[in-house]
Order: structure tokens, then C-alpha cells, then sequence
């Protein structure tokens, strides 16, 4: 589905650039006729890369699901949560803006808890009506458990862990749920579905919540950064719009059976051989 090259490309982009300081964005670095802004021009030329990817890869694909689409958006706030924790030390991770309030660990366990709860929502939902068996019956603890994808115990230990084992983790159900769920039909997005509220919501509103809920907590997180002294840098800031654009040409993949990989290695590569010639200047 999404491209490894793509993203490790990106992912290196990210590591070289992260720690440098303004000054160290204002050292000379020439591309084509452009030379004048120093390295932080090369940001802006990602960015443009990746957009144009993007465009490329939505002319040449089908026309997407309500479903991918949905996905989609979801794919775009899961990055923008990756790249507001970008950088960040195991310390800080633990450390409470206030007394009593949740610290960037406990936000991204909290968010990591309830994805795994939508997913076993969704699937129950979509299991039980492709069986015709659904019932307005909220999920029985056994069927939870199969459906959650992991034991009691590691899940425990997984939610209690440290920051990098859940992001670690989260990435692979991430990719899991758009692979997953990008093929449910149009007529399934209809379908009622259980959770714990009264009201049956469809299974639309399901899949729609995934991005609304990351997006509450990417906030709160933001705001905990904040106020223990972790505020964005300037390459911080860059850089959030570089996952933005990553998770847009990302996004048009999704479900898409007509992947240009020589439109999308070429746009990797060309970001590779930025990151190396810019490691040798720093």
C-alpha cells in the first residue's frame, strides 16, 4: 500500500533537519537557481516534491471509496500526531504540564487505548453484518478480546510501556486498520454499530472519529509541549508541514491498484540525495 522508500526517505529528512538550530537553517545551500535562503530552502522544495507527488498519484488513480477517503483523512491526522511528538526525549514524555494533568506518555496511551476500542467496534460491526447477525448488543468481552489483535497482557504492558514501544506499535495497527477497512463498501457505511452510547451510530461515524479523537489529543498534546519548556522550533514547525505532505501523496494510495512506483521512487530518491548532500555541509 504505502511506499517504504517513500516514507524512509522522508523519515531520514526528518532526523538530519530536526536539531538544527536557525542559524544552522541559514548556512549556504544552493538548489538550482535558488541560493540565497540557505538550507531552510530545502524544506520548501520537499514540501513542493511531495505535493506534486500527490497530484501525480490522483491522476492516475481511481476514483476513491467514501471509505479510502475517510481513511485518508484519518492517515493525514495520525502523521500530524507523529510529527508533533518528533524528537521527543523519554523525559519529557513522562514529564506533567501541571499537577495532575496527563503528560505526552499518558495522552498517546490514552489515544493508543481508544483506537484499539474503535477498531474492535468497527470490526464487530462489519463481522456480525456480513454474517447477517448483527444485533444492537454491545461486543461481549471474548469477542472483544479476539478482536483487539492482543492479549490482556500485552496490552497492559503495551499501554504502560514506554512512548517509542506504543508509537512502534501504533504504526503497525495504523497501517493494519487502512488496509483493513479500506475495502469496506459504500452500502457498510450505512451499517448501525455498538459502542457505548445509546445512539447506533453508523459505521461512518466510526471511521470518521478515528481522525476527530487524534486531533483533540495532538491539541492537548501540543499544549503539555508547551508548557514544560518543549515549545516547536522553527525546523519543528517545517517539518510538520513536510509529514502533512507525505501523508497527502500517502493518502492517494490508499485502495489504488495503479501506483506509479517510478513517480514515487523518483520523488524519494530526490529527497535521499538532498539529505545526503546537506549531512555533508553540516
Amino acid at each position: 500500500m504505502f511506499n517504504t522508500s517513500l516514507s524512509n526517505a522522508v523519515q531520514e529528512f526528518a532526523a538530519l533537519l530536526l536539531p538544527l538550530t536557525e542559524k544552522d537553517l541559514e548556512r549556504e545551500w544552493k538548489w538550482k537557481d535558488h541560493d540565497e535562503e540557505g538550507i531552510r530552502f530545502a524544506f520548501f522544495v520537499t514540501l513542493q516534491e511531495l505535493r506534486h507527488l500527490a497530484v501525480t498519484l490522483f491522476a492516475l488513480r481511481g476514483k476513491p471509496t467514501p471509505a479510502q477517503h475517510i481513511l485518508s483523512q484519518y492517515h493525514a491526522a495520525y502523521m500530524d500526531l507523529q510529527a508533533a511528538i518528533l524528537g521527543l526525549s523519554h523525559e519529557d514524555a513522562e514529564h506533567p504540564p501541571a499537577e495532575g494533568e496527563w503528560s505526552v506518555q499518558k495522552a498517546y496511551a490514552h489515544i493508543l487505548s481508544t483506537e484499539i476500542n474503535f477498531t474492535i467496534t468497527v470490526r464487530y460491526a462489519l463481522e456480525q453484518h456480513r454474517a447477517g447477525t448483527w444485533t444492537s448488543e454491545k461486543v461481549a468481552d471474548q469477542d472483544a478480546d479476539r478482536l483487539a489483535g492482543i492479549s490482556d497482557e500485552a496490552y497492559l504492558t503495551l499501554i504502560k510501556g514506554p512512548l517509542d514501544g506504543m508509537v512502534g506499535y501504533h504504526q503497525g495497527l495504523h497501517r493494519e486498520i487502512i488496509e483493513e477497512f479500506s475495502k469496506i463498501t459504500d452500502q457498510e457505511l450505512d451499517l448501525p454499530s455498538t459502542f457505548w452510547e445509546e445512539t447506533r451510530f453508523p459505521i461512518s461515524h466510526r471511521l470518521h472519529r478515528y481522525e476527530a479523537h487524534f486531533v483533540q489529543h495532538t491539541i492537548q498534546i501540543d499544549k503539555s509541549l508547551v508548557a514544560i519548556g518543549q515549545a516547536p522550533t522553527e525546523s519543528k514547525r517545517l517539518l510538520r508541514k513536510i509529514f502533512a505532505a507525505l501523508a497527502e501523496a500517502e493518502g492517494v494510495m490508499i485502495g489504488s491498484e495503479k501506483i506509479d512506483d517510478a513517480a514515487i521512487l523518483t520523488t524519494a530518491s530526490s529527497i535521499s540525495e538532498r539529505v545526503s548532500e546537506i549531512r555533508n555541509l553540516l
